[in-house]
């Protein structure tokens, strides 16, 4: 049996540049500026102007092997809101979507390379939580209009 080739894994900038979302030239000028501000790679390209906020989510979900969910498309289901109180759904960066099969919680995060957080997240919700990337800029948008 073949078993099937799993591509390694690639940074951030490395799958942007895949992508033809910015040059090789705008990924060096980024990590050299970077270095100096303290900014994440994400943020500073879209700061910059030069990538947009969903595109980013997008290649992190693909780098964590994660999928990507459309908050501003998305139905939120109140009653997972309910599980999860505004305080600590701001403070992870997290929002519940909805249930799944086997009482799994759909969790989305703007930043799945926060460890910690999403295990937080998962001992918080009793361990049965499926974590799916989301663009931040939706995300304040969702916990806005779920939390108030």
């Amino acid at each position: 049996m073949l078993h099937a080739h799993k591509p390694a894994w690639l940074p951030l900038g490395a799958l942007l540049v895949r992508e033809g979302l910015i040059s090789n030239e705008q990924l060096e000028l980024a990590l050299i500026d970077q270095q100096g501000t303290g900014l994440r790679l994400g943020e500073l390209l879209v700061h910059w102007g030069w990538v947009e906020s969903p595109a980013i989510s997008r290649a992190l979900a693909e780098q964590y092997e994660l999928e990507f969910v459309d908050l501003d498309a998305a139905e939120i289901d109140p009653a997972a809101v309910e599980r999860l109180p505004a305080a600590e759904a701001r403070k992870r960066g997290a929002i519940p979507i909805r249930m799944l099969e086997n009482d799994r919680l759909l969790v989305g995060v703007a930043d799945p390379t926060d460890v910690g957080a999403c295990e937080e997240l998962r001992t918080m919700l009793g361990g049965k939580v499926t974590l799916v990337v989301v663009d931040q800029m939706e995300l304040h948008r969702a916990l806005a209009r779920e939390y108030g």
